[in-house]
Order: structure tokens, then C-alpha cells, then sequence
């Protein structure tokens, strides 16, 4: 069993995942609190959720020829693997990663107009890490899962994978994915550009249960403002954040 300081990791230095900066740009104040102290004092359990799920879109995408079979194979083997856990925690998180799986081979296999130019594009893994991205006193961290390449221009973008189940209405949604999609283009601009010319419209969050691709938008400079206000509020506020009161 955990001991109690191990439920959580500190982090005495201003940072937020690119997911909690997006949510913070469209939350209420008591929200903001409960993200400020998420993003402090990181819960230890969430770091390995939807690892297996990540792992096989990333693996279809990267496959050229992109099988259906292969994300069934991968969602029938999560549900094999829920029946033998051995602890509750690994059984839901197995079951949760087939879900994302099932959703996303939904996306892929009954929305095949409306990705269109995102099915046109190479994916391969990205195998260095990407480096945190500093913004107005914060390092925002973009966790990027895949470099998209469109290999007849020499053009190149990032593509991160939303993986909350969270229900929230639909518009509500799609402007987070937006945010998102805006500091992908951000993180790939300063650290990928190697693989490429980075282009805003190969910047993609693929958002797995609500079944969307969404690629950076074109008024990206407004929420990038909004975004830097925010990290600059976050960076005043970062020491007096209260921790848990089970910490």
C-alpha cells in the first residue's frame, strides 16, 4: 500500500501539463484551485493511465497500411488482460484503455470524410522526449505522441492523444481541443523542426472518446495570449497553492 506521500509528487517549480493549462484558460475560479493543485501536488496514480491505449493508436498510425484488425486485436487483448488482473486498479485501467481503443477504431472506421487530410498524412513514433515548453514563468509540458509528416512537402506537425473520459458539453470540448492543438503547434514549432517544416495544419490533438481530430487553429495567436496570461497568473499564484488535505 502507498504510504501517503507517495499518492502525491510535488513539484516545487511552476508546471502544467498542456490538458490542465487548456482546462485552466476555460475554468471557473474554484476549478482553477482544484487544477493548481493537481498540477502541484501531481496524484501518482494517473501517470501510467491510458499508457497501454497510447501505445496502440500510436502503433495503427505508424503502420502505413493502418489495419482495423490491429485495434481490435489490441482492444480484445486490454479485456483478456482486465479478467486476470490482479489488483482493481490494473483491471480498470485495462478496461479503460480497450474503451479508448474501441472509441478511437470508431473515429477511424465511421468518420473517414472528415479525416480526410489527416488519414493522407505518415505518422512515426517520436523517439526523443520532447522539452518542456516555457511560457511566462511556466514550463507547460506537451506531451507529443507522434510526429505527422507530409513527406511530399517536406511538412511536419505533432499529433498528442486527449485521453479524458470526462463529460463536458461539446463546445466545451472542441475550444479545449483548440487550446491544445495551439501549444502542439507551439512545442513542435520550437523543438521539431528538424523533421521538417513545421506546419500549423499537420498540428493535431486527437481527442479519443469524443472522437475528433482537431488540428491547430488558425486563430491561434488569441489563444496563445490567453494562454500566457494564464501561465503568468499561474506563476504568481504557484506558491500559495494548499496541498491535499490528505497529504
Amino acid at each position: 500500500m502507498l504510504d501517503q506521500n507517495d499518492k502525491y509528487k510535488e513539484h516545487q517549480n511552476p508546471r502544467i501539463s498542456a490538458n490542465q493549462l487548456a482546462e485552466y484558460a476555460l475554468a471557473s475560479p474554484s476549478r482553477r484551485q482544484i487544477i493548481l493543485r493537481n498540477a502541484r501536488y501531481a496524484p501518482t496514480f494517473l501517470v501510467v493511465r491510458y499508457s497501454d491505449a497510447r501505445r496502440s493508436v500510436c502503433d495503427f498510425l505508424a503502420d502505413s497500411a493502418r489495419p482495423m484488425a490491429k485495434l481490435h486485436k489490441a482492444e480484445a487483448s486490454l479485456k483478456d488482460r482486465a479478467k486476470v488482473a490482479d489488483t482493481k486498479f490494473k483491471e480498470n485501467d485495462a478496461l479503460l484503455s480497450a474503451e479508448a481503443v474501441s472509441s478511437f477504431a470508431d473515429l477511424m472506421s465511421k468518420q473517414r470524410q472528415s479525416l480526410k487530410a489527416f488519414n493522407k498524412l505518415t505518422f512515426q513514433p517520436i523517439k526523443e522526449q520532447v522539452p518542456k515548453l516555457p511560457m511566462c514563468g511556466v514550463d507547460v509540458s506537451v506531451q507529443i505522441d507522434l510526429i505527422s509528416k507530409n513527406i511530399a512537402k517536406d511538412k511536419c506537425g505533432g499529433v498528442l492523444l486527449q485521453t479524458s473520459k470526462t463529460i463536458s458539453a461539446k463546445a466545451w470540448r472542441e475550444e479545449h481541443s483548440n487550446y491544445v492543438a495551439s501549444l502542439i503547434w507551439l512545442a513542435t514549432s520550437t523543438y521539431l523542426k528538424d523533421h521538417g517544416t513545421v506546419d500549423r495544419s499537420l498540428c493535431y490533438t486527437v481527442d479519443l472518446f469524443a472522437k475528433k481530430a482537431i488540428n491547430a487553429p488558425s486563430s491561434y495567436k488569441t489563444r496563445v495570449k490567453n494562454l500566457e496570461a494564464a501561465c503568468s497568473e499561474i506563476s504568481a499564484l504557484w506558491d500559495s497553492i494548499e496541498p491535499p488535505s490528505d497529504l
